[in-house]
C-alpha cells in the first residue's frame, strides 16, 4: 500500500485538498495507522507554528447594530413650490420656442468681391507691378470689374 505524501497531508490539514483527495485520504486512514500518526503529528506541528507566528489568534471586530427607522415619510410629488417652479419653467420654454422663433431673413444686398490678376504671373515682374482686377458680383448676378494698373 502506498502511503500519503507530506504535501497532500498538509493540504488535508489546511482544508485545501480536493474532494477526490479527501476521500482517498479518509479511505487510506481507515487502513493505515502509520498515516494516522503522521497526520496527528503534522497537525500538532502546524498548530505550534501557527501559534508561534500568531496566525491562530483571531481578532474579533464588533460591528455595531444598524437600525433603520421605520417612519413612513411620504413626500408629495406635487408640492406648491414644485408646481410653481414647473409652471415657471414651462412658461420660459414656451417663450423661447413659440414667441422668439426667428424667421430667416433673406439678404438681397449680398455682394461678392473677388480680387485677382487678369493675366498669368510674370516671374520677371514684382507683384506690385502686375495689374489688379477687382470683380464685384451683386445678388442679381451682375458682374462689375475694375482693373488697376
Amino acid at each position: 500500500m502506498i502511503c500519503i505524501s507530506n504535501d497532500i497531508i498538509q493540504k488535508y490539514i489546511d482544508g485545501e485538498a480536493t474532494p477526490p483527495e479527501v476521500s482517498f485520504i479518509e479511505n487510506h486512514l481507515a487502513s493505515c495507522n502509520k498515516c494516522v500518526i503522521r497526520i496527528e503529528n503534522q497537525r500538532r506541528l502546524s498548530t505550534y507554528v501557527k501559534k508561534a507566528i500568531n496566525l491562530l489568534s483571531k481578532d474579533t471586530i464588533e460591528v455595531p447594530k444598524f437600525e433603520i427607522t421605520s417612519k413612513n415619510i411620504k413626500k408629495h410629488f406635487l408640492t406648491p413650490k414644485r408646481l410653481y417652479y414647473t409652471t415657471a419653467a414651462a412658461c420660459v420654454l414656451i417663450f423661447v420656442i413659440v414667441i422668439t422663433q426667428r424667421k430667416e431673413i433673406k439678404n438681397d444686398d449680398e455682394i461678392k468681391i473677388d480680387i485677382g490678376s487678369i493675366m498669368d504671373v510674370d516671374a520677371n515682374r514684382t507683384v506690385y507691378q502686375l495689374p489688379l482686377v477687382i470683380s464685384i458680383i451683386d445678388s442679381k448676378g451682375n458682374i462689375s470689374e475694375y482693373i488697376i494698373n
